[in-house]
């Protein structure tokens, strides 16, 4: 998977957020995309959302790659987690408390508009972006498994939300009755809150937004202490079926960003010293560690679509293509065709330049884009297999619709003119093309 640059694309839709972007290199971070982890974390998110009477698909949960430890609500239905909050987090209950806490913010309507008057329309063109895997185009420096976009910081700092007192107390108890309703214990709850009441001193620390974002009192935890005496005898799941895969997604996270520091703290012969080691090896470019490292995980966990996935973006990046294919391939079917993972093998496919393989590649890429629609980067690729098999006219409207969902009217203005009499009257691709000029004509004469 690869990285994208957003700030082209938030400078389109003119947030002011973006205009004021600063120029140092801490003054950015990024969203990552990873099947592995977003899996994981729905798995036992869901019934928190069924809980809240909300409905699971409709809340999106954004992964924000960052040290710093905070997760917020915006743009509506749209959880924020910041990898350093995951990091911090030693059970999957803990995390789950902190879902069901911002699940409570949604479901209390406690969002503010940020200072900049953010737009709920431009909010949810971001996170469409982000989630439609346009995190997944761009400059082809690869970060096997996981695929992250730089963004400003400045649409990611606290001031997003800004909650009272008031409502952290009801995100609170909301949180404990959707914990309660799903059947998990309130123990994790108790632990995480205890954990950042410790750090609440340090508050100043860039590391700890959360701490300030989320007021930590010792009434907060107090009740929820009170809560979970009330239930801890009513025997509540404690999520430990998760634990493993838990410390694995946190292994990758930690060697993904610390390269250099793994070795010290997973230098073990477990599955997650091995994933971790094969990851911090991926990110320093040391293939032959990297083929060691995977290859033992593979063959402890032949059936592990992660591990194939990770090394075929590490083959593929490495010039390695049959060996690439090879494990894109199996990735895909142990992955039950994940979006993510095949849009990365259709890649794969399209570097082949091979006839079958592009139409397989098609096939691939309409598939993803059925299951998560609204990815530019998909559409880039299906322009490319497109044209590469001579079919010029599809290439060029897959260009405009990339465009689309790139909010480069600018762009798709001077496609549109080319396909005028390219497709045929009622046919699914004149439908696509009349939409396309539809929504063109009303963002012109919006722009009068």
């Amino acid at each position: 998977m690869k990285f994208l640059n957003l700030t082209k694309f938030f400078s389109i839709l003119i947030l002011a957020l973006i205009i004021a972007i600063p120029s140092s290199a801490q003054a950015r971070e990024q969203f990552i995309r990873d099947t592995e982890i977003e899996r994981l974390i729905k798995s036992y998110s869901f019934p928190i959302f069924e809980a809240a009477n909300l409905d699971p698909y409709s809340v999106n949960l954004l992964i924000i790659d960052s040290p710093t430890i905070n997760a917020f609500v915006a743009g509506g239905s749209n959880i924020f987690l910041y990898t350093g909050l995951i990091l911090e987090t030693k059970t999957p209950l803990e995390l789950a408390g902190v879902i069901a806490h911002e699940t409570g913010h949604i479901t209390g309507g406690h969002l503010i508009r940020t200072q900049n008057n953010i737009k709920e329309a431009q909010m949810q063109s971001i996170i469409g972006m982000i989630l439609g895997g346009l995190v997944a185009a761009g400059s082809g420096q690869g970060r096997g498994g996981v695929a992250a976009s730089q963004a400003a910081q400045s649409m990611l700092e606290r001031q997003l939300l800004s909650y009272s007192r008031v409502h952290e107390n009801a995100a609170d108890q909301a949180g404990f009755g959707f914990l309660k309703e799903a059947g998990y214990s309130l123990v994790g709850s108790v632990d995480f809150l205890k954990k950042l009441q410790s750090q609440e001193g340090r508050s100043s620390s860039v590391s700890n937004e959360y701490t300030r974002t989320h007021p930590l009192t010792k009434d907060r935890i107090n009740a929820a202490i009170e809560q979970y005496s009330q239930t801890k005898e009513l025997g509540l799941d404690d999520l430990s079926q998760f634990q493993e895969a838990h410390d694995r997604i946190k292994a990758k996270i930690f060697a993904y960003n610390y390269p250099d520091q793994t070795q010290f703290l997973y230098g073990g012969k477990s599955i997650v010293d091995h994933y971790a080691r094969a990851m911090a090896a991926y990110r320093k470019n040391n293939l032959s560690t990297f083929e060691k490292e995977i290859n033992i995980l593979i063959e402890r966990e032949p059936n592990n679509p992660y591990f194939w996935e990770l090394k075929g973006q590490a083959m593929l990046e490495n010039g390695k293509l049959q060996e690439a294919l090879i494990a894109l391939e199996k990735a895909s079917m142990f992955s039950d065709n994940a979006p993510l993972i095949i849009t990365l093998y259709a890649h794969a496919l399209i570097q082949t330049q091979d006839n079958q393989n592009l139409e397989q590649a098609i096939t691939l890429l309409q598939r993803a884009e059925k299951i998560e629609k609204g990815s530019a980067f998909r559409h880039r690729l299906l322009g490319l297999a497109y044209g590469q098999l001579g079919k010029k006219e599809i290439a060029r409207l897959h260009q405009a619709e990339e465009a689309f969902y790139m909010r480069d009217y600018k762009l798709l203005d001077r496609i549109l003119p080319q396909l005028k009499d390219a497709f045929d009257t009622g046919s699914s691709n004149w439908i696509k093309y009349q939409d396309l000029v539809q929504i063109n004509e009303r963002v012109k004469s919006q722009q009068k």
